[in-house]
């Protein structure tokens, strides 16, 4: 092997080690494994959803089941393949700092109602999202107007009005 491509894939090599700790550091910021102090009642979520965890929240004063995401795996699992989020209300996705990251309907085969919410609980945005057989990349994307910590995804017409009751 000459040098000058002893050199290329030493670099090649690099390139990939630094991206990899990249993605771990990045993964390891995102992620909170302990149930957000917004969530109580917080136990195994019944199923589908067993490898989740479920609990209640308070929108508006309305108390609301749902399954939580709250890792960057289960936020991108969402709810694709299923039609609703029975047997809860809806689907909590938590992030552990302020996002922007879009939402697909990729694979979710009913339309979803969708709140977003900073982390002190105040609605940021709110929008009906319709099904798509597509790709995350074919699929339509959908926004928040706003910086949010919190999302809720429930069935259309189930969406509380009002703040999420973010404790402590």
């Amino acid at each position: 092997m000459t040098t000058a491509r002893r050199a290329a894939v030493l670099a090649a090599g690099a390139v990939l080690l630094v991206a990899g700790i990249v993605v771990v550091v990045w993964r390891t910021l995102d992620d909170d494994p302990s149930p957000p102090a917004l969530v109580s009642d917080v136990t195994g979520a019944d199923a589908p959803f067993g490898a989740l965890t479920a609990g209640t929240i308070e929108v508006g004063g309305r108390t609301v089941d749902v399954v939580v995401a709250d890792d960057l795996d289960e936020r991108i699992q969402g709810l694709r393949g299923r039609s609703d989020p029975s047997p809860y209300t809806g689907m909590l996705f938590v992030f552990g700092r302020d996002s922007t990251s879009a939402f697909t309907m990729a694979g979710v085969p009913a339309p979803l109602q969708i709140a977003f919410f900073d982390e002190r609980g105040r609605r940021v945005d709110e929008m009906r999202m319709a099904p798509c057989a597509g790709t995350d990349a074919s699929c339509p994307t959908y926004e928040s107007s706003a910086p949010y910590r919190y999302v809720l995804e429930t069935a259309p017409g189930d969406m509380p009005s009002g703040r999420l009751r973010v404790r402590g």
